[in-house]
């Protein structure tokens, strides 16, 4: 399910999110994000600098793709873990 929504940021800079009653209480979900920054109209503010690519960033390192997608996995399962163990209270 994707749900998109655009909002103005208030002064408070705090922005709320209505979930559908479709999803069960309970439920596991990842909320990602997207904030594009646009500040043509703000001058007052200093423009944003463009990200540099990580493309060949293992390139000379020792390391293949698959092992950093492993290394991934390997992540998520561990803060699956902890997320696992805060839901049931234990520490």
């Amino acid at each position: 399910m994707t749900i998109e929504q655009i909002v103005e940021i208030p002064a408070d800079y705090r922005v709320f999110l209505d979930l559908p009653r479709s999803i069960p209480v309970g439920a596991k979900a990842r909320i990602a994000i997207d904030i594009p920054i646009e500040l043509e109209s703000q001058s007052s503010i200093a423009p944003v600098k463009p990200v540099k690519s990580f493309r060949g960033i293992l390139k000379g390192r020792g390391i293949s793709i698959e092992r950093l997608r492993e290394l991934q996995r390997e992540n998520k399962a561990l803060e699956d873990a902890v997320d696992d163990r805060q839901n049931r209270g234990i520490r």
